[in-house]
């Protein structure tokens, strides 16, 4: 990897095509190891540039989006004035805007075959959507490299798993049901690397 502190602004319309392609590749990967596979494929960029270069462009799509949404009333409007010509319809379907690769990305990230936190509810369902967006937001800080900023957030995860813990170690008659985790949180090496809080197993 090439270590290089100043940023790459200017990509060309290749470098671009690559870092397309490497996103739709990798989307298994993580955040930083996709970045990571990219910037190699890219001469004169580094793993920075590729995270900025993506937030950047998610940034793009999300600004066009609230763009169309803010116009949406306004072309209803205008489609009922105008009158259907075959000209027109025909025009309509060749005209499809084009999907951004990273939020097809996101998406197959988002979709890992797992039980869906919705699905679950409750208390439990409700501290397992805190720990995905806590950990997104830790991958966002990485890729961005803001790592102080996951501190809190890695806090919070562990909070939450300790919580789901010992709801499920009240409901004895849950625990029957299932087989025994195949893990024990070693709280020593969390509270070595992370501050301590109330929370604690039972």
């Amino acid at each position: 990897m090439k270590h290089n502190p100043g940023i790459s602004l200017d990509w060309t319309p290749h470098e671009q095509t690559i870092l397309q392609q490497g996103l739709s590749l990798f989307a298994s990967e993580t955040n930083l190891t996709r970045y990571a596979k990219i910037a190699l494929n890219l001469k004169n960029k580094t793993v920075r540039d590729v995270a900025l270069r993506v937030r950047w462009m998610h940034k793009k799509e999300n600004g066009k989006r609230r763009k169309d949404d803010h116009n949406f009333p306004k072309k209803i409007k205008d489609k009922k004035e105008k009158v259907s010509s075959p000209a027109a319809r025909s025009s309509h379907f060749t005209a499809q805007p084009d999907v951004s690769l990273y939020a097809l990305a996101m998406i197959m990230m988002d979709n890992d075959d797992g039980i869906s936190h919705k699905v679950i509810g409750g208390p439990t369902g409700e501290l397992l959507e805190q720990n995905a967006q806590a950990l997104n937001k830790i991958s966002s800080n990485l890729a961005a490299l803001q790592f102080q900023d996951n501190i809190n957030l890695f806090s919070q995860t562990r909070d939450n798993i300790i919580k789901i813990l010992n709801n499920m170690n009240n409901m004895p008659e849950v625990m029957e049901q299932m087989p025994p985790l195949p893990f024990k949180i070693n709280e020593t090496i969390f509270n070595s690397i992370l501050p301590t809080t109330n929370h604690q197993m039972q």
